[in-house]
């Protein structure tokens, strides 16, 4: 199953949709953004976030009664169903607009998101194609962005659960995209990202030596060094501990001049 592609349909968030190319993945859903106006034909926000729950929890059934009770818990199960209805049939028009016929699948008890493995969301590719979604790091992208009023606590700990989640993935993307940067030597590429990844978490080792690595890669042998005296000063005083011995390795192979090639050793570079 694949996306319809003759619009070239991408909406951030739940703002309409976007010109491709202009830093996101055309074609794809994005659900990672920031909370704005919904994307035509849309009109209910409760429609783009039950588009987002089916997406997370995709390709299984999700009975009817339990969709309502999730997104009204405040409303009886008549009123809660009544108002499902609505927002399924204008997410229905939505989805038939941007994916293929039937994948939204709506039955009477039952509503449930069908789909292969083809990326069809911006959270799809940082499993996928981790290096496509290093930029939802750097823009501070947030899953369903202001659909934390949607309902009660229910949703809204689903929610917080989810984006943890892809939080922790989106960090794993970003390591597995600046570990390929190191091996084929983009240094100036790997140095931002291995940046953006030690600022995110200072307590990290393994993203401390990919700022060392990609300093080291661009001759900047003293600048790699500093990196390690700051992250073994901060350490000491907030932690009391000493960097762990493959960091303390990598030291020594810069600080002895070993070429750049020889400092890559990725699976000393993971975590």
């Amino acid at each position: 199953m694949t996306q319809k592609t003759g619009q070239d349909i991408t909406c951030a968030g739940a703002h309409r949709c976007d010109v491709p190319g202009e830093g996101r993945s055309p074609g794809l859903l994005q659900l990672m953004g920031q909370g704005g106006v919904l994307p035509t034909p849309l009109i209910y926000r409760k429609g783009w976030a039950l588009l987002g729950y089916l997406s997370v929890e995709s390709n299984r059934m999700h009975s009817r009664a339990a969709l309502a009770a999730l997104l009204w818990p405040s409303l009886g199960e008549t009123s809660a169903l009544t108002n499902l209805r609505q927002v399924l049939s204008n997410l229905n028009r939505f989805c038939n607009l941007v994916m293929e016929e039937g994948m939204l699948r709506i039955e009477r008890s039952a509503v449930g998101l069908m789909r292969g493995g083809e990326p069809m969301f911006d959270i799809d590719l940082l499993e996928q194609a981790p290096c496509e979604s290093v930029h939802l790091m750097a823009e501070q992208r947030v899953f369903l962005d202001g659909m934390e009023d949607i309902a009660d606590s229910n949703f809204q700990s689903w929610l917080a659960s989810t984006r943890q989640s892809l939080d922790a993935q989106l960090i794993d993307a970003a390591a597995r995209c600046c570990d390929e940067m190191l091996e084929a030597s983009r240094w100036e590429s790997a140095m931002q990202l291995a940046n953006a990844l030690s600022k995110r978490d200072p307590w990290n080792e393994a993203h401390t030596r990919r700022v060392m690595r990609a300093h080291a890669g661009t001759g900047m042998r003293g600048a790699a060094l500093k990196v390690y005296q700051r992250f073994e000063s901060v350490l000491r005083q907030e932690l009391g501990l000493d960097p762990d011995q493959e960091t303390r390795g990598l030291l020594e192979q810069i600080s002895s001049g070993h070429e750049a090639a020889g400092l890559i050793g990725m699976a000393s570079a993971r975590m």
